[in-house]
C-alpha cells in the first residue's frame, strides 16, 4: 500500500492483492502472496482504490500510518516499515534504468515519482513522529507468524 502510494500506482484494486494459506492441511494461516502488478499508473489522482486510512482513498503516508493498527502493528513498526518503503522507492531510477525502461520513459515517471507532492512525502517523513497513534485498541495481525 505505501509503496502503490509513493510510486502513484493507483490501480491497486481486489484482483490486484492475493493471500496464501499457508499448510492448508494444517489449518495453515494467511499471509499476503508477493506482490504484483505494481506499476505507476502517472496519473496524479491522489487517491488510492482502497480505503487506506482514516482519510478513505487519499494517496499519503499520513493517512496509511493513521490506522496501521489495523495490520497489527505499532505506529513504531509501521513507521519503520515505511522508512524501508522509503528507501526502496528512492532507487525506482536506477532500477527501472536496470530493467532496460527507456530514459525517456524514466523522465516522464519523474514527473510524478519524483514531483513535489510524492517527493515531499518520502522526504518530508520522520519516523520518530508520535502523532500516529493507533485509533482502536491493537489486535494481533493474521499475517505474522508465529
Amino acid at each position: 500500500m505505501v509503496f502503490n502510494i509513493l510510486v502513484d500506482n493507483t490501480d491497486d484494486h481486489e484482483k490486484n492483492h492475493s493471500l496464501l494459506v499457508v499448510n492448508p492441511m494444517g489449518h495453515g494461516r494467511l499471509k499476503l502472496a508477493p506482490a504484483y502488478d505494481v506499476l505507476p499508473t502517472n496519473s496524479g489522482q491522489g487517491y488510492q482504490e482502497f480505503i487506506c486510512g482514516a482519510q478513505g482513498r487519499e494517496s499519503t503516508l499520513e493517512n496509511a500510518m493513521s490506522q496501521c493498527d489495523a495490520f497489527g502493528l505499532l505506529p513504531s513498526e509501521a513507521a519503520a516499515e515505511v522508512a524501508r518503503v522509503i528507501q526502496v522507492v528512492n532507487t525506482w531510477q536506477t532500477h527501472y534504468a536496470q530493467a532496460g525502461v527507456s530514459t525517456r520513459d524514466i523522465q516522464s515517471l519523474a514527473e510524478r515519482i519524483d514531483g513535489v507532492a510524492l517527493l515531499s512525502q518520502r522526504s518530508g517523513f520522520d519516523p520518530a513522529r508520535s502523532m500516529w497513534a493507533p485509533t482502536r485498541p491493537t489486535r494481533s495481525s493474521p499475517f505474522r507468524s508465529g
